[in-house]
């Protein structure tokens, strides 16, 4: 293929994607072979890239951007530009495409809401892609905070700083935009892609940013009721629980520490014990609802260890049995612990009672119980 012609479909692909600002997905369309028209597809903000012409045009881009860089040599920036947006669409995990444009953000050469389309069109053709995640990250980090003035301690405060008059507002609503995005963008993907860990953990980096930034309880209480909407319809995936984990930790350390109270996030909850009962309850109806998933389960766990924890404090009036303590014993002790602990053992009789994996699970369990919480 000639020159001229991979400048011209990278210069066609660049203009669909500069001037259609609602574009919103890519993807490679298979074509078995050269035809006589733009491999180019745009319709409805949908763009599209015969298969033909991939990896002639991928190879010329990919051969321009390396003989520039070894050479050292100035190129035309919009020329590099468009070299590594043709070759970030087709194989985005390769470093040095990403670490070009992250040259010409840093001089300002390059818009971020430009590369902010350029990675959400990637996910749209690779949603479990790290190095997008990351990038965005690095953006976030090095372009929107990098004017935004720190306290002391190197951290930002919002509050304070626009009470004092020394942030501009409008960054720092722009700021709080982009977070929002995130997750938004966080959840497109991890509905694209089943166990999608790099966009959960990326979800988990938003929210210490909200924590840290804009204040947790303006997210917290949204992010609980999607956490578990999520949760309903995908009970085999155990990111999504980790990151209902990770909330309810944050969740009880805000608590503790008075910064937030605990009816702004779940209104029908009044003390952090009934939120991991209010949690079991959830838990065990996806169990009996939905059988054999150890996900499930490996949740449960996690649950009972921190309200075990939380009843054990000395604060509490509860305590939750030794391990060497008596089964009989456990049925005696008159707490909201133990009637957690007899709620298990209802649990487990019914998985016991199935023949499928459930029983198995039940059996997992029950010896779980009996080694780490001793019943």
């Amino acid at each position: 293929m000639e020159e001229a012609t991979c400048e011209r479909i990278m210069k066609k692909l660049d203009m669909v994607i500069s001037q259609d600002s609602l574009l919103d997905e890519f993807d490679i369309v298979f074509s078995p072979g050269e035809v006589n028209r733009s491999p180019v597809i745009h319709v409805e903000h949908k763009l599209g890239l015969e298969s033909w012409c991939v990896k002639h045009v991928y190879a010329y881009a990919y051969s321009k951007i390396l003989e520039a860089k070894h050479s050292k040599r100035q190129e035309d920036v919009a020329l590099f530009l468009r070299w590594t947006q043709f070759c970030l669409l087709i194989a985005p995990e390769v470093a040095t495409f990403w670490n070009v444009r992250k040259m010409f953000l840093r001089q300002g050469h390059l818009g971020v809401d430009a590369d902010l389309h350029l990675t959400k069109l990637i996910l749209s053709r690779k949603p479990k892609c790290m190095q997008v995640f990351q990038h965005r990250k690095w953006m976030f980090s090095n372009i929107l905070m990098k004017d935004l003035p720190r306290q002391a301690n190197g951290t930002h405060d919002f509050n304070e700083d626009n009470r004092n008059g020394n942030v501009d507002l409008g960054n720092s609503v722009y700021v709080k935009q982009f977070l929002f995005s995130e997750l938004n963008i966080c959840a497109w993907t991890a509905d694209k892609h089943q166990n999608n860990y790099h966009s959960w953990n990326h979800r988990l980096w938003v929210l210490q940013q909200f924590g840290s930034l804009v204040g947790f309880a303006d997210v917290c209480r949204s992010e609980y009721e999607t956490s578990h909407s999520w949760i309903s319809i995908h009970v085999s995936e155990h990111s999504g629980l980790h990151y209902l984990q990770y909330l309810l930790d944050s969740i009880v350390s805000f608590v503790t520490e008075a910064k937030v109270e605990i009816m702004e996030i779940v209104p029908c909850v009044d003390s952090l014990e009934r939120l991991y009962e209010k949690e079991l309850e959830f838990n065990r109806d996806l169990i009996e609802e939905y059988r054999d998933h150890e996900a499930l389960f490996c949740h449960r766990r996690f649950l009972l260890t921190r309200l075990r924890d939380l009843c054990s404090s000395p604060q509490r009036t509860c305590s939750p049995p030794s391990p060497a303590m008596k089964r009989s014993c456990v049925e005696t002790v008159n707490s909201a612990w133990s009637a957690v602990l007899l709620g298990e053992r209802d649990l487990i009789n019914r998985c016991l009672q199935t023949s499928s994996y459930q029983k198995t699970l039940g059996e997992k369990h029950a010896q779980w119980l009996n080694n780490v919480v001793g019943i």
